[in-house]
């Protein structure tokens, strides 16, 4: 038996309907063998869910303990798909490098082995273990190192998922061998008005309160909080702890449209909403 996985408590998820939505597109590319291209703005989620997408497979591994043999099997027929970001400065080789460790490697799985590293390397060499690459920050991709991703998903025939800013599509129409082959586009849309009610609630309790949804003063403040954030995930996280530190701060116990404004003010809020 060996444990091929350091201990860690994963933190709750909510499956928004934007989840579902991304999980349906990736799945799609999974089964079509298609490149597909996810876009949204910064903070709607994108990263977040598409680790989400790829890690309850290394969970189900943590849960359980195998021997070698199983092990091997599991790691090829459990795996949704590997997550990797693009480097700034990036290569071709650099970019097959990283695809082969992925892809082959199963994904960000890093095995602790125990005197059997020949039989795990042959095994897992001799498998694509992952069916779908998941290229977050595309829009850093170089010309040559586009190429480079294009000729690999053409060697070995995974489903593949470009994702990044607003305008990603128009500028990979301008590369026809790698825009022919694209398959699905799919926009990442903000946190909607009634899911944010929901995540708010979760929230609420993590700064040791409960929602109220008959009491004028938690109202207010969540639809304060609504105003400012439009469903960009990133900035309801980064509004939340704000809210947290001028608390402690404070010694306060009420969430109020006062705190909401205050916290806003200690915050950078771009145009991008």
């Amino acid at each position: 038996m060996i444990d091929i996985f350091e201990d860690f408590a994963p933190q709750p998820f909510i499956q928004t309907k934007e989840y579902l939505r991304f999980e349906e597109f990736a799945q799609s590319c999974t089964q079509y063998k298609y490149i597909g291209i996810c876009y949204g703005n910064p903070g709607v989620g994108k990263t977040y869910t598409a680790n989400e997408y790829t890690q309850p497979q290394v969970l189900e591994y943590y849960n359980n303990r195998y021997p070698v043999s199983l092990m091997v099997k599991a790691n090829i027929h459990l795996c949704r798909g590997a997550f990797f970001t693009v480097q700034v400065c990036n290569t071709p080789r650099s970019i097959r490098n990283m695809v082969h460790g992925k892809i082959f490697n199963y994904g960000n799985v890093t095995l602790r082995l125990q005197g059997i590293e020949d039989i795990i390397t042959l095994a897992l060499k001799s498998h694509q273990t992952c069916p779908l690459l998941i290229v977050d920050e595309a829009d850093r991709l170089t010309f040559s190192s586009l190429e480079e991703l294009r000729a690999m998903y053409d060697e070995y025939q995974f489903g593949l998922i470009l994702m990044g800013m607003p305008g990603i599509e128009k500028r990979l129409s301008r590369y026809a061998q790698l825009y022919s082959r694209i398959g699905f586009v799919h926009e990442f849309k903000p946190i909607n008005k009634e899911e944010m009610k929901f995540l708010f609630e979760q929230k609420w309790q993590e700064l040791g309160r409960q929602f109220d949804k008959n009491t004028f003063v938690d109202v207010e403040a969540m639809n304060e909080i609504i105003k400012i954030t439009h469903g960009n995930f990133r900035l309801i996280n980064r509004i939340f702890d704000q809210m947290q530190r001028l608390m402690q701060i404070n010694n306060l116990t009420t969430l109020t449209k006062e705190l909401v404004e205050a916290a806003k003010n200690c915050l950078v809020i771009g145009d991008f909403l």
